[in-house]
């Protein structure tokens, strides 16, 4: 199979990492840190498509950290990974963070692969859209162009 996207897994725990790893690795480009200040390094260098965080960290949840690259990295797909179901955490990420999914641990390997993939598939669409808002503004601005040059014409008729 082809890499499909760049995802990047934050989790205190490396046995985490690993096993979204193990999953992961076949369809995407998978980067692993182990805190939020290590992934602020890595999104100031790296294009990434998707963002699996773990909610429980220590020094910072989840939904902070994603609630703070929303400002500074609003490209990436926004998703949490959490053994908790708290609803003040589900309702505070979709709220401020902008989260596209809350999965819950344990997480089942086909689905998860599956939710990344829409992630990265969603990353892609804005992308679009926002190439195809451009190219409409910049043939705004030519028809305008068109239209004056044909009225002086027609004016001189």
């Amino acid at each position: 199979m082809s890499i499909q996207g760049t995802i990047l897994v934050v989790d205190d725990e490396v046995r985490s990492q690993e096993a979204l790893r193990r999953v992961l690795r076949e369809d995407f480009e998978v980067l692993c840190v182990g805190n939020a200040t290590d992934a602020e390094k890595l999104l100031e260098g790296e294009i990434v498509h998707a963002i699996l965080c773990d909610q429980r960290m220590p020094h910072e949840s989840g939904v902070s950290f994603l609630k703070r690259v929303r400002e500074l990295w609003p490209d990436p797909v926004r998703m949490i990974i959490s053994g908790y179901s708290e609803s003040e955490d589900i309702i505070a990420g979709l709220n401020e963070a902008g989260i596209y999914q809350y999965i819950t641990k344990p997480w089942q390997p086909d689905q998860l692969v599956e939710t990344v993939k829409e992630a990265v598939q969603l990353y892609r669409l804005q992308k679009e859209t926002e190439t195809a808002g451009v190219d409409v503004k910049a043939t705004s601005g030519n028809i305008k162009k068109v239209v004056s040059v044909k009225r002086g014409v027609a004016k001189q008729l």
